[in-house]
């Protein structure tokens, strides 16, 4: 089946490990993943984020609920593979979904093209605010409508599920809409 140009992204991811002052060692892989399909596309079953559809409320300490966003259910998802492999879940940063959403604003807006341009300067800046981070890495997604969508087609990536199944301890998730309102999206991952 061919996707029409409207519906194809390139999904990319780049892992980073090492110190920051010894400079970036980055290496990157872009691999072409259909963003969404006419019909029904047949995927193996172990690799479907499974569970319950997302949670619409969060509850907060006293009880307090607040609606729960689409970066909380990519969280959810992500963590819901990890814990079936066996891994720590992941702790969303708010510095780090701060700069995730900047990137993401920017690849909607055309400022920067779609990909992990720039993704040296972010980690420094997570660096300056956190401290020396260990190692790092990034998935960006476009065109996908809910939590459950992203995060399969970054199972589907080796290089993205590298990532979601990488040693690492925060997070930082953040999205936008283009003019047109199809999202970007940016995951961050550090140690």
């Amino acid at each position: 089946m061919r996707f029409p140009a409207s519906h194809r992204a390139i999904s990319a991811s780049i892992v980073f490990m090492g110190l920051l002052f010894h400079g970036l060692v980055l290496s990157a892989a872009k691999v072409p993943v259909p963003v969404k399909a006419y019909g029904h596309i047949a995927l193996p079953a172990r690799l479907l984020v499974s569970g319950p559809p997302p949670v619409s409320l969060l509850v907060y300490p006293g009880n307090r609920r607040v609606p729960a966003s689409m970066e909380d259910d990519i969280l959810r998802y992500v963590n819901l593979h990890r814990d079936s492999m066996g891994l720590k879940p992941l702790q969303m940063n708010a510095v780090e979904s701060g700069i995730a959403e900047k990137h993401s604003r920017e690849m909607a807006s055309g400022k920067t093209p779609f990909g992990h341009q720039g993704i040296d300067q972010r980690i420094k800046a997570i660096g300056k605010q956190l401290g020396p981070v260990m190692a790092a890495g990034e998935n960006v997604a476009y065109g996908q409508t809910t939590a459950r969508e992203v995060v399969n087609e970054w199972l589907h990536s080796p290089g993205h599920r590298k990532n979601i199944e990488g040693d690492y301890t925060l997070t930082g998730i953040g999205l936008a809409n283009d003019s047109k309102g199809i999202p970007y999206y940016t995951q961050i991952f550090t140690k």
